[in-house]
């Protein structure tokens, strides 16, 4: 019962001094709103490159030439780049139990042309079975098959963006592209991926055969990529297995530097994570900064608060109320407030997140555990600059309030 009145008295203490409360209320709002935004969109990013990665396969092992170092925080190959080529793909999948699929692969960026109309697109000469390996989707049409790989055919299989550009409505199919200088026979499209996790366009690639690639197009006999997917369970041992046989090949000596690098997707996975949910926490804390801009709006609301109530202070002490219950009042004023504020920014922060998905198409995760996160923060805020009001409210002398008064 005595709570519950001391609830009472609180509230219509802010009821009655509205006009002065409310800019530190809207302070706390604007720090709380700030951070479930943030984090929404924090966490929208950090689950769009997570769907990204993990579209790719879990269990997918990227072989790459040379060393794989991180510049920025994205993963970039320096050193030789010419260390890989078929004969290492073969022997890879040949020779590594984990193994389930192996696809090599090489790319370039050329020009197309059919007819009239142009475009530059990514040229990617692979195995049959990169289809599998990338979890790639014939959308219309097929995709080359072994014995097409093996003769060297001159086929081609678009991405989605090189079918829109170049064709548009028309339909692609069996017409004839020129890829560089080549001509090739369009046999599929593929299905749209989107971007990937560093942001390039999947769609925007042109796949013909890897043999096709080397010898007719980039006219090279090394390849810039070995794409192996593992056997359930097995991706950290095909890691061992696949370096194994490239050290073997490339005769590599014990503590020499690898002219090659192997990494795991699970490995990438998680490091993503782990960049983009430290991005998220620094988000958040950088949005809190307003929630303490908004704690000393309470701070100052409060002391006014108390300067101008010490005769109606003094009449409570008076009439038996004790140094607590003063206490407990104006910390339940700053509660009241900073609640009131987490309410109006936790509206304020969905609606805004609602608005960047909708208009800026960003991706946000709005989760109800970061509301209550921000608004138990907000009081806790609202707590530690209201306490020291509250105390000084209590420590007044009823006696000394009333003659003052």
């Amino acid at each position: 019962m005595r709570f519950t009145k001391l609830a009472r008295l609180a509230a219509a203490s802010v009821w009655r001094q509205r006009r002065r409360t409310w800019p530190a209320a809207i302070g706390i709002a604007v720090g709380v709103g700030g951070m479930v935004t943030m984090v929404a969109v924090g966490q929208g990013a950090e689950q769009a490159v997570i769907e990204r990665i993990a579209a790719l396969g879990t269990n997918l092992v990227v072989v790459s030439p040379g060393q794989t170092r991180i510049f920025a925080g994205r993963p970039r190959q320096v050193g030789n780049l010419t260390t890989l080529t078929l004969e290492d793909a073969r022997s890879v999948a040949a020779s590594c139990p984990s193994a389930a699929a192996v696809a090599p692969a090489q790319s370039r960026r050329l020009q197309l042309k059919w007819e009239t109309y142009a475009t530059s697109s990514n040229v990617v000469g692979a195995s049959a079975e990169i289809l599998s390996v990338k979890n790639l989707e014939v959308e219309r049409g097929r995709f080359f098959d072994d014995t097409e790989a093996r003769a060297a055919l001159r086929v081609a299989v678009l991405g989605a963006t090189v079918a829109r550009s170049l064709f548009a409505d028309a339909d692609p199919l069996g017409v004839t592209l020129r890829v560089g200088n080549v001509p090739f026979e369009v046999i599929g499209v593929l299905a749209p991926k989107g971007l990937d996790s560093t942001g390039n366009d999947q769609d925007d690639q042109v796949v013909i055969p890897i043999r096709t690639a080397l010898r007719r197009v980039f006219n090279v006999d090394y390849i810039g990529n070995i794409y192996v997917t593992a056997v359930p369970g097995a991706a950290q041992t095909l890691v061992g297995e696949v370096a194994g046989v490239l050290r073997e090949r490339h005769r590599i000596k014990p503590g020499k530097t690898d002219d090659f690098a192997v990494q795991n997707q699970a490995d990438v996975l998680e490091a993503e994570r782990s960049t983009a949910a430290s991005f998220t926490l620094l988000l958040g804390a950088v949005s809190a900064v307003a929630l303490l801009i908004g704690g000393v709006g309470v701070l100052a609301v409060m002391l006014i608060a108390v300067r101008e109530r010490m005769r109606e202070i003094g009449l409570r002490r008076a009439l038996g109320a004790s140094r607590h219950d003063v206490l407990a009042q104006f910390v339940g004023e700053a509660l009241l407030i900073g609640l009131g504020g987490a309410i109006i920014g936790v509206v304020l922060g969905v609606a805004a997140g609602l608005g960047a998905s909708v208009l800026g198409g960003w991706q946000v995760v709005l989760s109800a555990g970061v509301a209550l996160a921000a608004t138990a923060v907000s009081m806790l805020v609202a707590l530690a600059f209201g306490v020291a009001p509250a105390r000084r409210a209590a420590a007044v002398d009823p006696a000394t309030s009333l003659r003052s008064a």
